[in-house]
């Protein structure tokens, strides 16, 4: 029952969403040291139909998963993971068309991560620690790739990985090395299935994000 509810709502949400973007409002220009960048000037990237039943299916397993266990605390993260499935959707659809993810997306995202987790572990600081190590961990070692890489890995991803590190730190450190894993095989197969060089990773690690911690806890490894 939950599922089908979560898929509903999924598909109404997905399609506000999708018409929101559609608008193309996040597109902008400025000006830097390499001269003009108008984001508005691309091509249109059409009626992304696909918005809607993405979210619907990703809403839908949340509250498949948390149906049997649902508490004040399991509520809490529900509520997070549904806000990391719609805002990581609209952050990941503008990387895509822009290769750009907006701070204030960033700043939504993190600051729901954050009062979610909090409230889902407050009587286990152990766990609070794991995920606060795993965002530092994962925050520095995208740093380095990001100076080493002379910005090919978008600093956007830096504060990225930082948020998607705590959520899963909230698992178990597995579902974090999972979770990275899982992004860097997507995102190499995309780049050799369409022979890309260059390409958005924050879909990608958006996704694996949400594989490894709903994935997991299906295949029964870890719960939420």
């Amino acid at each position: 029952m939950a599922a089908a509810i979560g898929a509903i709502l999924g598909l109404m949400c997905g399609e506000i969403l999708r018409r929101r973007l559609n608008q193309l409002t996040y597109r902008v220009a400025w000006e830097d040291e390499s001269g003009t960048t108008d984001e508005r000037q691309l091509t249109n990237p059409g009626p992304r139909w696909w918005i809607p039943p993405v979210l619907a299916g990703s809403w839908a397993l949340v509250l498949g998963i948390l149906e049997p266990t649902l508490t004040i605390a399991y509520a809490a993260t529900g509520f997070g993971w549904l806000a990391l499935c719609v805002i990581g959707l609209w952050l990941a659809v503008i990387d895509v068309d822009v290769r750009r993810l907006p701070d204030s997306g960033q700043l939504v995202l993190a600051g729901t991560s954050l009062v979610a987790g909090v409230a889902l572990a407050w009587n286990h600081p152990a766990t609070l620690l794991t995920a606060l190590v795993a965002a530092l961990l994962c925050g520095l070692g995208f740093l380095i790739l990001h100076l080493l890489s002379r910005g090919a890995l978008g600093f956007g991803d830096v504060k990225l990985v930082m948020t998607c590190g705590w959520w899963l730190g909230l698992i178990s450190p597995t579902a974090v090395f999972t979770g990275l894993m899982v992004s860097c095989l997507l995102a190499l197969g995309f780049s050799l299935i369409n022979r890309a060089r260059e390409f958005a990773f924050g879909p990608w690690l958006l996704a694996g994000t949400v594989l490894a911690g709903l994935g997991l806890p299906l295949l029964g490894q870890h719960t939420l």
